[in-house]
């Protein structure tokens, strides 16, 4: 038995491993996404050491494929929110970026004669802050791109898959040295770093993708923009409207109760003046705040929620007169509960499903919209949720562009079931 070899093979899965779960777009919360990964990579590694030690490290290479990367395979399928073959690129990836951490430091370690212990030092240096770049800066960036690529994943794969099957029988058959192999030697550096070009030209592309996915994300935002304050505009009119036609009615009303109380049929007045209550309280439109603008985005909203099942609460302290344009916080309301409803809709009708409307305009302006929802939520780098679906998320850009037009702040949680977005900005 090679101890070394068994040793450097361990390393080899819990880096590998440890990139998929940093590249994982999981559907599960992160405590059972780990305890399942766990369990398998546990798995993994215990068959390869039994294998390893009693039937040699040969038949371990030879069975390789099926025993490690065909488990992680279908460990991430069943863990990934996204099937096909974007999960097929993710684990080819994978195996790319764990050969530019193993192969220079396997290499190095034998022209220089270190100990297998020096050489897993070595690698661990250099495998700790590409895990962690990973984590940070390019996991978001790649769940993006799982968003905006919906097809063309299988000429994705064909880079790496080439490469995988050129370097499989190279490092896993021949176990080359330096010294008996440089032949291969050179042929893995070469292919290695055709690969990385490759990658390079793939993620310019995808740039280039996101740019126009920008551009039409600001232009569909322009067109909800539009369609909310027609809705706003409308419901002002039929407002005006309905008071116009109240105030003609009114004063014959007032002419008929006179005339009845006159005469003295007071029972006929009374009944007379009932008639105007139960009109008055027809055309009323409810009073959240002071603010027209933002009242009627609240009245509409809000009455969609409860038209829908869900209860709303609402506790709304602003002034008629704002510091800032009423239709810019108009919007962010209209988007933000517009969200909340989402959410609650995908719950079943028997839970207990709520929004929360807090506002405060003094001495800052402070807005909270708190509710129930099911699911579990990605956030990227700057505490924004992440949408998984093409079309969706433009409503939390529009948020963060009003905070960020402010100098405000802004912060998501998601906790359990309540989901929360509180938004602080200077008056």
């Amino acid at each position: 038995m090679d101890t070394a070899e068994l040793i450097r093979q361990i390393f080899l899965i819990l880096f590998g491993n440890s990139l998929c779960l940093a590249l994982l777009d999981r559907k599960y919360p992160l405590k059972k996404t780990l305890i399942i990964y766990g369990i398998v990579t546990a798995v993994v590694i215990a068959l390869g050491v039994t294998i390893g030690i009693l039937l040699g490290m040969g038949l371990f290479y030879s069975l390789y494929p099926i025993i490690v990367n065909g488990t992680t395979l279908i460990s991430l399928f069943f863990l990934s929110k996204r099937k096909g073959l974007s999960v097929v690129f993710t684990m080819l990836t994978v195996v790319m970026i764990c050969t530019i951490v193993t192969l220079p430091g396997f290499y190095l370690a034998q022209a220089m004669g270190w100990s297998i212990r020096t050489e897993i030092l070595l690698k661990l240096t250099v495998a700790a802050p590409i895990l962690l770049f990973l984590y940070r800066y390019l996991r978001p960036a790649y769940h993006q791109m799982l968003t905006v690529i919906n097809r063309g994943w299988g000429y994705l794969c064909l880079i790496p898959g080439l490469y995988y099957a050129l370097i499989l029988p190279n490092i896993i058959f021949f176990a080359p040295t330096l010294s008996e192999n440089p032949r291969i030697f050179l042929t893995c550096m070469l292919a290695l770093f055709i690969v990385i070009v490759s990658y390079g030209i793939i993620f310019a592309v995808y740039a280039n993708l996101l740019r126009e996915a920008a551009i039409r994300d600001e232009q569909q935002m322009l067109k909800i923009q539009m369609l909310s304050m027609e809705r706003h505009a409308n419901m002002l009119r039929e407002g005006e409207k309905r008071a116009q036609i109240y105030r003609h009615d009114l004063s014959h009303y007032i002419a008929d109760v006179k005339v009845l109380i006159e005469s003295g049929n007071t029972e006929e007045a009374l009944r007379a003046l009932g008639s105007l209550t139960d009109r008055d309280q027809g055309i009323s439109v409810p009073r959240y705040c002071d603010n027209a603008t933002v009242n009627a985005i609240l009245v509409y909203y809000i009455q969609k929620a409860e038209n829908k099942g869900i209860t709303v609460e609402t506790d709304c302290k602003l002034p008629e007169k704002l510091p800032m344009e009423a239709s810019e916080l108009a919007m962010v309301l209209a988007n933000a509960i517009e969200n909340a409803i989402n959410a609650c809709g995908r719950l079943s009708k028997d839970s207990n499903r709520f929004i929360t409307i807090k506002i405060v305009s003094s001495p800052q302006l402070a807005l909270e919209i708190s509710n129930s929802y099911t699911g579990h939520i990605m956030f990227d780098r700057n505490g924004l949720p992440i949408s998984t679906q093409p079309g969706h998320g433009l409503g939390i850009k529009s948020i963060a562009a009003f905070v960020e037009r402010h100098n405000g702040i802004i912060e998501y949680r998601a906790d359990d079931s309540l989901f929360r977005l509180r938004l602080l900005v200077e008056t």
